[in-house]
């Protein structure tokens, strides 16, 4: 998987190489090209991931900007942006299970209080519950995110961190590399 997103990665440097001299296409592979790279990596959410809210958990699609969910501290906050995207349904994402009963699907990359999901480990406690079980699942075609007023929300209780602000520094220094700024 690595080697064919690294592929990829140069793939699409050459198409912003190429493209870079038509004044239409230009402006648009210029904005596009550090976050298509980055993608590959985050896979945010999957669908039908129920978000905390002040009324009960509601799927993650149904959201808008402006709605109130419960924020990563624990208070309702309001969605700042809503990010969604088409996936391959090869991607893997993870489900973290708890001595408690919650259960997170998301993808390796995205962070349980702070912690990437690929790194968490079955008897680690992660906001003060135990994982007890860490299954892997495919076969998504979207995945979501949300910003919020305090960078993150809850699933089942758990406190999970908005990815949004990581991936856009992310993006804006590949841009950055890619004009040849750094």
């Amino acid at each position: 998987m690595k080697r064919s997103s690294a592929i990829i990665c140069v793939l699409l440097g050459l198409c912003v190489a190429l493209l870079a001299g038509c004044s239409l296409i230009a402006p648009l592979v210029s904005a596009a090209a550090p976050y298509a790279g980055l993608k590959l990596y985050f896979a945010c959410l999957p669908e039908h991931t129920r978000i905390d809210t002040p009324s009960g958990p509601r799927p993650v699609e149904q959201f808008e900007a402006g709605d109130v969910v419960i924020g990563f501290s624990g208070k309702p906050v309001r969605i700042l942006q809503k990010h969604s995207y088409l996936e391959n349904p090869e991607t893997v994402f993870l489900r973290i299970r708890f001595e408690n009963g919650a259960a997170v699907d998301l993808c390796g990359m995205h962070r349980l209080d702070g912690m990437r999901a690929k790194t968490i480990r079955v008897g680690q406690k992660v906001a003060g519950h135990q994982v007890v079980a860490i299954e892997s699942h495919q076969g998504e075609t979207h995945s979501f995110d949300l910003l919020t007023e305090d960078a993150g929300y809850r699933i089942a209780g758990m406190p999970v961190n908005s990815m949004i602000e990581e991936m856009n520094r992310a993006a804006a220094t590949n841009l950055r590399s890619l004009r040849g700024d750094l």
